[in-house]
């Protein structure tokens, strides 16, 4: 009897600690359901697939932009080129810095370290995707396993970041809030009177403007012709009137570029909208006039 007890108290503690364990479980899940949310959102915006990224944007968010619309401004990868970055997305490393949460939202900042494309312009043919894409299938084998010879000979140069973002909790799980619907929607362009002479890409035709927080435009520009071709770039801004409002905090394009004949390079540019202009304004338009010496 003595030892049937004892084997009925085992049990009924082996059974409490199971739930205890199984409760933890369960509670670890639901607090990383967000952080997972991020890590994904994350690697699909680093590999430029934003049909994906997409799904993991607030309702609100949404609202705001249509799926086609965004992707079309973001200048996501295909083919080839998304098989690549997909395949460097994997290797970015997340880590969580700081957690903040309230009424149902979360604000996290997390650390991230992720193979530094820059450093894979020569093997990556400067990532132009029309030339990835067009590769034949050995081709495209070998910069896999030299990829994959680099990876675990430790050979890729990594960047190191911080990314601080808000998300919701929604229906259909954590979402990432970008609150699109208080920023100004910032139109990208360029206007150069002899397109054959320079070939210029936005890494974005658009851009979501918050106030009183620094907005990036990346452009690449390559000088297709046999010649060498300098130019230099003003800013045409509508409305005019937003010029006053909107400050150049950095920009490489500000002196006379030369480009080599058929050399390509990437420009950064950072500016910050004012408080009360974005207010007011809910669509600018900056337009790259490229003026050819």
């Amino acid at each position: 009897m003595h030892r049937a007890k004892l084997i009925s108290t085992a049990l009924l503690l082996a059974v409490l600690a199971t739930a205890a364990y199984l409760r933890i479980q369960k509670a670890s899940i639901e607090a990383d359901r967000p952080r997972a949310a991020l890590d994904a959102y994350l690697r699909a915006t680093y590999a430029r697939n934003f049909a994906v990224a997409y799904d993991y944007l607030s309702s609100a968010d949404r609202q705001v932009r249509t799926r086609q619309t965004y992707i079309d401004s973001q200048g996501g990868y295909s083919g080839f080129t998304l098989e690549v970055a997909r395949q460097l997305a994997g290797l970015m490393e997340i880590w969580s810095i700081d957690r903040q949460e309230s009424s149902g939202r979360l604000v996290m900042k997390v650390g991230y370290r992720v193979p530094a494309p820059a450093e894979l312009n020569e093997l990556l043919l400067h990532w132009d995707e029309a030339r990835l894409n067009a590769l034949s299938t050995e081709q495209q084998k070998e910069i896999i396993a030299k990829l994959t010879g680099r990876k675990k000979s430790s050979k890729l140069l990594n960047i190191e970041g911080q990314e601080t973002v808000e998300l919701v909790e929604e229906t259909e799980g954590w979402k990432i809030h970008l609150d699109w619907a208080a920023g100004t929607r910032v139109l990208l362009s360029s206007q150069l009177s002899d397109s054959h002479r320079l070939d210029v890409r936005f890494a974005t035709t658009e851009v979501i403007a918050k106030s009183d927080e620094l907005f990036l435009v990346n452009v690449r520009i390559k000088n297709p012709s046999s010649h060498a071709v300098t130019f230099t770039v003003n800013h045409l801004l509508e409305p005019p009137a937003i010029a006053d409002d909107l400050q150049l905090v950095e920009c490489g394009l500000l002196t006379p570029v030369t480009l080599a004949p058929q050399q390509e390079k990437e420009f950064a540019m950072a500016y910050l909208l004012d408080r009360s202009a974005s207010k007011g304004r809910r669509q600018v338009k900056l337009t790259y006039e490229f003026k050819l010496k």
